[in-house]
């Protein structure tokens, strides 16, 4: 059934999380709750009758933690919003992370800063490192210089890097797409969930976009809780291109979100890709279109999730991330900046023999 619960922002005096009372905490952790509850887009899905006892009981005990003062606030919500196991419903000041299961720490084992290149590898190969989808007219302008720069270089094969990249918006890496394109693939589609919170922030975000008002018209006057906002679309194009003949995908276990979805949307679209990593991808692609939520006595913000892809939950990655077809066979590099590197020598040779 549709729920019918609004959320009333309450921008009231703000104060350090170290000068709540313990009535201003509660007050808090329960309006959170609520936010939680009421808003987020996994929230049926990750609260389910097999894992409720769990739920109730993790909030409980945080409860009782504030009352007993035994941590601060934004350890206790950090702490709740790290059940849930989504890495796109989280917190601004980080509390959570240390309760999370991951990503992996590079910085331990190698000088990790990735940054954008492209270059020849050898006589066959080309790299393009690409470490963020986050749109700008730069970012779009610094992607057809490189792609240009591959086809200048004659190379047969491409290594897209996206060691790092830890998403930004649909749309940024459709050069990409389209340069790897092979027959016809798709983009899942989007549910809402429809709330009166949902549909006014994207009535107001998205208010110069017609289709998106058309979309959230028909969603609001569903009875659906969870109305398609989007269909599913076909990827199409007149054109294939020639190069590269295969085509690696560098992943490791931060590459999260809209680069998570470039690389399915390139295995439903290209028969030349093939994914190299040691590691999974960070599995935060399910539940997206992330919104900030001010908690009222307190600075405390976090983002949660209002849609999810369409066919959840049997068709989520959040819970594995994407696994490489390929499982590099060398250690990690020491340093990963905009260098040749030696998983990226690694993958040519791969490619050269196969």
């Amino acid at each position: 059934m549709k729920r019918t619960f609004i959320i009333i922002f309450l921008f009231l005096s703000i104060h350090a999380f170290g000068q709540m009372s313990v009535e201003d905490c509660l007050y808090n952790f329960d309006i959170g709750v609520e936010f939680v509850e009421n808003v987020y887009s996994g929230f049926d899905h990750k609260v389910t009758d097999k894992t409720i006892s769990s739920y109730e009981f993790t909030k409980d005990s945080l409860r009782t933690a504030i009352k007993e003062g035994t941590s601060s606030f934004e350890d206790i919500f950090g702490c709740y919003l790290a059940w849930f196991r989504d890495y796109h419903l989280h917190d601004y000041c980080g509390a959570q992370n240390k309760y999370m299961p991951g990503p992996i720490d590079y910085s331990k084992v190698m000088e990790y800063k990735p940054t954008d290149t492209f270059c020849k590898v050898d006589d066959t190969s080309f790299l393009i490192r690409y470490t963020s989808c986050v749109y700008t007219k730069n970012r779009v302008r610094w992607i057809k210089k490189a792609i240009r720069a591959f086809k200048k270089s004659k190379c047969e094969n491409l290594i897209l890097d996206i060691r790092g990249n830890k998403g930004g918006q649909t749309g940024t890496s459709d050069a990409f797409i389209k340069l790897l394109y092979n027959h016809d693939g798709y983009y899942n589609g989007t549910v809402i969930r429809n709330t009166p919170t949902n549909i006014a922030f994207f009535r107001k975000e998205m208010s110069h976009d017609k289709r998106w008002q058309k979309n959230l018209d028909a969603c609001e006057r569903s009875k659906e809780e969870y109305p398609t906002l989007f269909e599913p679309f076909l990827i199409h194009y007149n054109k294939i291109s020639t190069l590269p003949l295969k085509a690696a995908i560098i992943i490791d276990n931060l590459t999260g979100s809209c680069a998570e979805e470039l690389i399915l949307i390139l295995k439903r679209v290209s028969d030349r890709v093939v994914i190299f990593g040691k590691d999974p991808t960070i599995g935060c692609l399910d539940y997206a279109n992330g919104v900030p939520f001010p908690l009222p006595k307190s600075n405390y913000q976090f983002k949660i999730p209002l849609t999810h892809t369409l066919g959840l939950p049997e068709t989520g990655i959040d819970a594995t991330g994407i696994v490489p077809d390929v499982m590099i066979d060398c250690e990690y590099p020491t340093s990963l900046t905009d260098n040749v590197d030696a998983w990226v020598l690694w993958v040519a040779s791969w490619l050269k023999e196969h």
